[in-house]
């Protein structure tokens, strides 16, 4: 994004008032949600908040700094903070004191690696791919640096406020704008691409996967870390889950019946986007029908709710080609690193084998990528065919001895 839009117009810089658009609401110490006037309440009174606020936050934290602050490797009664660990520019201002702000950060994660643990056991799914990160050099477009993007406790943290956020906005369309909610669907994976994998883990690894939904198949996941020593097995058997995985998809809720709204990965029965409205535009739409329904003007709303579907179908389409996008722009930096940094040689895993393409895995780099081989015809001879047993196989070999 633009640095004046993320780091200045919308960043949460610190003594700077933001306007907001916020959700409220009560959790306890163990993941689950309270009510707001504690034991004895009616159910009526456990109501979530949703409405305009205004934000001005005391300092202005990144993910390694929060991560420290989780790590205790600073504020830890120290009159002075490290800032090797958190750096001046992003310390407290406005009379908070960095204990005041690092036992918030450690509630706050508290309360998050339980609601994870809350959530795990309630069938939610997790495949984590690895995603490389590039630091560029001086000129602004030679990458000097590359590395798989590390995900921390921190990042956690905010991705389970982000989770339940949506989820209670969800929760307010459904009943307040009806067929109109913009939601997130998540369909249930390809079984034929699920069914291979399944084939394979159970002749390779005498390892079992229940595919039936994603609460068995994250519970098969689990189980494989546990009971397989080898790393590089359990990153090519979820490489090889990813496949088969249906992208989810923006939908208006009237257009679909009720149990297709559910998200797979999630395995909630709807969810949303409502909390990137600087990069995401149906955020946009789900904050003006958040506000509508709060000012119970939802029948004057200027969208119906097939103009709202025809809009999720259009952010759909844009959505899949700036993912494409994005893949091509990191296949250009990785391309442009590796010319400055070459690597003689690494590992690749084959991860399928078709009739003249297969699919290669390169735990390094966490690329997945598909060969063709007939683009590669100047270079090698290949082979390809079917065994008896049904196995595909594919033999290469380089034209001349120039061809490594």
């Amino acid at each position: 994004l633009p640095r004046p839009l993320c780091e200045i117009a919308c960043s949460l810089n610190e003594n700077v008032e933001r306007l907001a658009f916020s959700v409220v609401w009560r959790m306890n110490l163990d993941g689950t949600l309270s009510k707001k006037g504690g034991k004895g309440k009616r159910k009526s009174d456990d109501d979530i908040w949703y409405g305009r606020t205004v934000i001005k936050s005391c300092a202005r934290l990144d993910y390694a700094t929060a991560q420290n602050i989780i790590d205790r490797k600073v504020a830890t009664g120290e009159d002075l903070a490290d800032e090797t660990f958190w750096p001046k520019s992003r310390q407290p201002t406005g009379g908070h004191t960095i204990d005041q702000v690092a036992a918030d950060v450690r509630l706050m994660h508290k309360v998050a690696m339980a609601r994870r643990r809350l959530r795990f056991a309630n069938g939610a799914l997790a495949l984590n791919g690895i995603k490389l990160s590039f630091q560029l050099g001086e000129d602004g477009e030679t990458p000097k640096l590359c590395a798989p993007y590390p995900i921390r406790d921190s990042n956690r943290l905010i991705e389970e406020y982000m989770l339940l956020a949506n989820y209670f906005v969800a929760q307010r369309l459904i009943t307040h704008a009806h067929g109109r909610a913009l939601l997130r669907n998540h369909s249930p994976p390809i079984e034929l691409g699920m069914q291979s994998v399944v084939d394979i883990s159970r002749e390779a690894l005498n390892f079992e996967i229940d595919t039936t939904n994603s609460s068995t198949l994250q519970a098969s996941l689990s189980r494989l870390s546990r009971e397989c020593d080898d790393e590089l097995v359990v990153q090519c058997i979820t490489e090889s889950l990813m496949t088969p995985m249906k992208p989810a998809e923006y939908i208006a809720a009237g257009e679909l019946a009720e149990e297709d709204w559910h998200h797979f990965a999630l395995n909630i029965p709807y969810y949303t986007h409502f909390t990137s409205p600087i990069r995401r535009y149906p955020d946009v739409i789900v904050h003006r029908l958040l506000q509508a329904t709060i000012n119970d003007d939802v029948g004057e709303f200027p969208q119906t709710q097939g103009e709202i579907h025809s809009a999720a179908g259009h952010c759909n389409e844009k959505r899949m080609a700036a993912k494409k996008a994005q893949e091509r722009s990191d296949r250009v930096f990785l391309s442009l690193y590796l010319k400055k940094n070459p690597i003689a040689s690494t590992l690749g895993v084959c991860l399928s084998v078709g009739e003249k393409t297969f699919t290669v895995f390169v735990p390094k780099l966490g690329a997945s990528i598909k060969v063709f081989l007939q683009e590669h015809d100047d270079c090698f001879n290949y082979n390809s065919f079917t065994d008896d047993g049904g196995k595909r196989h594919i033999v290469i070999s380089p034209k001349t001895d120039a061809v490594p």
